[in-house]
């Protein structure tokens, strides 16, 4: 039983970090702003899921990528429908969230 849930609790670590570089870009337009939050706990892709998977439909909002590496995640979004207070807000409660604490 012991054996077990070490091997368990190794592959949980290890998948937390195993983490690839980021690759994504983010796409601004004129009209659009971007907004950069720390996320000092995420580290790992479910935590990204949680954050950019929360955002995606979020009014406003029209990119975001959470970087596993610098633990921030950046927001592009059309300040006219939605504001900073707003997207931090969400931001937080999403980090609330996520499974790496």
């Amino acid at each position: 039983m012991r054996s077990t849930l070490a091997i368990l609790l190794i592959i949980i670590t290890a998948s937390c970090n195993r983490i690839k570089p980021e690759t994504r870009v983010l796409v601004k337009f004129d009209q659009d702003s971007i907004l950069v939050v720390d996320i000092p706990k995420a580290g790992c892709h479910n935590c990204q899921k949680v954050v950019e998977g929360g955002l995606k439909n979020f009014k406003g909002v029209k990119q975001t990528i959470l970087n596993l590496h610098s633990k921030q995640v950046s927001i592009v979004y059309n300040p006219k429908e939605t504001t900073t207070s707003v997207l931090k807000t969400e931001v937080n409660s999403l980090a609330d969230k996520i499974p790496c604490k």
